[in-house]
């Protein structure tokens, strides 16, 4: 589906790894704005809690956007539903996704699993990403301490990718939602390796990194060259959001500036993550 079809294509592969967090119209608008100047395709995903203010009629803006960027700038966007461990929520929404991240994380392996592949078995057209691991961090009110988090065991990622037929995989090799304690943060290496060679084993699935805001490049071009082909940034544009705006200003005026500053990071972001540039 679609991430296995971008992990196959020489071109497109090296393009669509950004997946930037949506929660406003405005960064709908960034995003396509983002990807119109690179000139790269890119995914507009958003949370649940996104959804719980801005409802279906967010979704659909995004769907629309999604589709006018490519009708009208040629420039391929996608959209998906990030972290969703709700199966009516799911459900709800199939009709406007191209990809949902199936967010079992929280349950033990084997419920883990089973539940997954329930999701790709009754959402067939839409790309299904599970997790395997535990991130740390708090993104959306949602915290995990450090000692709650978990890293993914190569052990079981066969077992799990060739039982569930799960399009994409998301791992935990270091990585955190939010802000790094460390301005270069050390990646698990050796196990983000072991996972590619794992999944491989079964399959050509596609790796996620969740918690993409501030890696440097050189960590970008290592997960690439293992096999990551996209990559999740919030944290950064929340941050440009917010900096961008003046308590003087009309609400147009902040809208605007908002959805502007969001847009160079993901213009940056996309051209950061194609292996080409």
């Amino acid at each position: 589906i679609m991430l296995q079809k971008l992990s196959k294509s020489g071109v497109v592969s090296s393009s669509v790894r950004s997946r930037p967090q949506v929660y406003t119209l405005e960064g709908a608008l960034a995003v396509r704005r983002g990807a119109a100047r690179a000139g790269r395709p890119a995914i507009v995903q958003l949370h649940p809690a996104a959804l719980d203010h801005g409802g279906a009629a967010l979704l659909a803006a995004c769907r629309e956007l999604a589709d006018a960027s490519l009708r009208e700038d040629g420039v391929p966007l996608l959209v998906a539903l990030d972290h969703c461990g709700d199966d009516a929520a799911i459900d709800a929404h199939l009709s406007m996704l191209d990809h949902v991240m199936a967010d079992g994380s929280h349950l033990d392996f084997s419920d883990n699993m089973s539940w997954t592949a329930s999701v790709v078995r009754r959402t067939p057209g839409v790309s299904v990403e599970a997790e395997l691991g535990k991130l740390a961090g708090e993104e959306d009110g949602l915290a995990v301490a450090e000692r709650d988090a978990k890293m993914t065991d190569p052990d079981v990622v066969a077992e799990f990718v060739e039982t569930t037929g799960v399009h994409a995989l998301a791992v935990t090799v270091g990585n955190v939602h939010g802000a790094y304690a460390l301005p270069t943060p050390d990646l698990d290496w050796a196990r983000l390796d072991a996972v590619r060679a794992a999944a491989n084993a079964v399959g050509d699935v596609p790796l996620v990194l969740h918690g993409a805001s501030g890696l440097a490049d050189a960590v970008l071009r290592r997960a690439i060259a293992a096999g990551v082909c996209k990559f999740n940034v919030n944290t950064e544009l929340r941050a440009a959001a917010r900096a961008a705006h003046d308590p003087t200003a009309d609400v147009l005026a902040n809208a605007e500036a908002a959805t502007e500053a969001m847009a160079r990071v993901v213009e940056g972001k996309l051209r950061a993550f194609d292996a080409r540039a």
